[in-house]
């Protein structure tokens, strides 16, 4: 800290309230506690899709099926009204996203599975740092931001489609755009969701299971993108390493 302080470009510093940063007097109580419910939800879901990952490899149950039913689970939620079954329909949806990772989790797993924890703090960190930004942003600063990231699905979207169409042939140009621009567009989802549940709250619809719901599909996002792109590199480097040898 001292070596902080006498840094010329860390000069500003020598003034800030370090005790402040975990305090969110900007929210009143009543939005705590719906935030604390939240992310509590959020927490059960993602170890629910730790368990659902394991699972998927250990049994191979991924399938189809699977998939049907977390569609099913989803759209569940919107039908159930009693809050403990929603709980546990929302928990199953995050088993059921876990199982459906399981393939690609075993994928990376047998090459370097280093990658996989290195994704998942990744983005946890990313996560954390983007809620924060969110939380302490002032009210509404980010939902613009709402426009421009339904305009950027639907393109992801539409490469998707002709991805369909041309077979999976989709070309490395386009699928560097899908993967990256996925990856930044769910990262500013968490923004603007997080500011979305923040203003729910204010407006007393404190409904926490969807809210979770909403941050648990962008975790899963940026978690799988995150380690696809990860995957990706280090094959890259593995090949370059090869072609090295064979000189």
């Amino acid at each position: 800290l001292m070596g902080a302080q006498g840094a010329g470009g860390m000069g500003g510093m020598r003034n800030m309230d370090w005790n402040s940063i975990g305090k969110m007097d900007q929210l009143t109580p009543q939005v705590q506690r719906h935030l604390t419910k939240v992310y509590a939800a959020l927490s059960g879901a993602l170890l629910a899709a730790v368990l659902g990952a394991y699972y998927g490899w250990k049994f191979a149950v991924t399938g189809v099926w699977t998939q049907i039913a977390l569609f099913g689970c989803i759209l569940g939620l919107s039908m159930i009204r009693d809050v403990y079954n929603r709980l546990i329909v929302f928990h199953a949806a995050g088993f059921l996203m876990g199982c459906n990772l399981s393939p690609l989790l075993a994928m990376v797993a047998s090459h370097n599975p280093q990658l996989i924890v290195t994704a998942l703090m990744g983005t946890a960190m990313i996560f954390i740092c983007f809620s924060l930004s969110a939380m302490y942003a002032k009210r509404r600063h980010f939902l613009y931001l709402g426009g421009m990231l339904s305009s950027a699905i639907s393109i992801l979207c539409t490469f998707r489609f002709l991805n369909f169409i041309m077979g999976g042939t989709m070309s490395a140009g386009l699928y560097e755009i899908e993967l990256y621009g996925g990856l930044f567009m769910f990262m500013a989802y968490v923004i603007f969701d997080t500011q979305m549940i923040i203003e729910d709250a204010y407006a007393n619809r404190k409904d926490f299971v969807a809210h979770a719901m909403e941050l648990l599909i962008d975790f899963v996002a940026i978690f799988v993108r995150l380690l696809v792109i990860l995957t990706r590199n280090a094959e890259r480097k593995r090949e370059e390493e090869r072609r090295k040898e064979r000189r």
